[in-house]
């Protein structure tokens, strides 16, 4: 009977001889972490799964009642995405450098929002995550706070005929429940705080809605 032998082991102990090596070549290689999963693109810029896991972590939504695991995740990707685009475009635009910016304040009042401090921190090494991550997301959320505030709301103006039109809606509810109006002098502020509110979140919406015009953005995953 003809045997084939491999040429590269000639007997048992230099079998053993070339494992041990093999062995030893493999436990001095580097630890190999695996690649993080990209969940969305942004032009060029990739979000991972651990940015939604920050996310979530800073709560940077509210997380409905009702809402699923799932369903939760999809929602904070979809706020990083929308995030991210935002600081793209004020970044693009170069607004973002003559922006008053203080994102020291914003990162204390994230991580206030978020609960104790070594809970944080447990979650954040579990995640794989470090300090730098959190005053990334702070920087994109000064930026796009400090945007609307400084730029957006100086636009804004509410004039009589749309108080009185809002305190006119406010006394049909009031009345619908049984309930009697306030008089107008004593709802004014509340009334002009409230439109101007309004107005606000329909310039951030114009805004974001032209700044993903002109993104290319891409999603994933939950």
């Amino acid at each position: 009977m003809t045997r084939c032998y491999d040429s590269r082991v000639k007997s048992p102990a230099a079998a053993l001889i070339f494992i041990f090596f093999s062995y030893l070549a493999w436990s001095q290689e580097p630890a190999r972490k695996p690649v993080e999963e990209v969940v969305a693109v942004v032009d060029r810029t990739a979000l991972l799964r651990s940015d939604v896991d920050l996310a979530a972590i800073l709560s940077l939504i509210d997380r409905p009642a009702d809402a699923s695991d799932a369903d939760y995740r999809s929602a904070l990707l979809d706020a990083r995405i929308r995030l991210e685009v935002q600081f793209r475009d004020l970044e693009a635009s170069g607004v973002l450098y003559r922006l008053d910016l203080d994102v020291s304040e914003v990162r204390r009042g994230l991580l206030d929002a978020a609960g104790a401090a070594e809970s944080v921190r447990a979650e954040l090494e579990a995640a794989g995550l470090a300090d730098a991550d959190i005053d990334e997301v702070a920087l994109r959320v000064c930026a796009v706070n400090a945007f609307a505030e400084q730029r957006l709301r100086p636009r804004i103006s509410v004039s009589m005929q749309e108080i009185e039109t809002a305190y006119r809606e406010l006394v049909v509810e009031l009345e619908s429940h049984g309930e009697e109006a306030p008089a107008l002098s004593a709802v004014h502020e509340q009334l002009h705080r409230l439109i101007s509110e309004r107005k606000l979140n329909d310039e951030i919406e114009r805004w974001v809605d032209r700044a993903l015009d002109e993104r290319e953005v891409t999603r994933f995953a939950p």
